[in-house]
């Protein structure tokens, strides 16, 4: 695929806050890298959540993300690219996508959005939310 695409209402057998946080937690009591500022934090062990094995199975996924923002309106980490493609599954909340090509996204509770590698894009979130971000690589 190198084209972004959503699939709305993709799974919305979702985590729950306390799943999000507690697993969050689990990272900072291993010292596992947590990148954070401004609430908003990124913890590198989301695959550790029952259901985001599924997710990850179906995806045919290796590497699963989650990103919190506890704080309504978050740039999140601004404009970037990935090196690698990326499926992001919106659990909790809303965030709004922009692409580089102009086209914007908004995505709800159970919608994945597909950033191929290379692609500028910024993520904001509109309310309290959080998501799991999930790559092959």
């Amino acid at each position: 695929m190198d084209e972004v695409t959503v699939r709305r209402g993709y799974n919305h057998n979702t985590i729950s806050w306390d799943e999000a946080f507690k697993n969050l937690n689990d990272s900072i009591d291993r010292k596992i890298m947590i990148k954070h500022f401004d609430g908003f934090f990124v913890a590198h062990r989301a695959e550790k959540i029952s259901v985001v094995q599924d997710v990850l199975n179906d995806l045919e996924c290796k590497i699963a993300h989650l990103y919190i923002g506890i704080v309504a309106e978050n740039p999140g980490f601004g404009n970037h690219r990935d090196d690698v493609d990326v499926w992001f599954w919106q659990n909790k909340g809303v965030t709004r996508w922009n692409v580089n090509n102009g086209d914007n996204y908004i995505l709800n509770e159970g919608d994945l959005i597909y950033i191929p590698k290379g692609v500028d894009h910024n993520v904001s979130s509109i309310v309290a939310r959080f998501g799991i971000s999930m790559s092959r690589e």
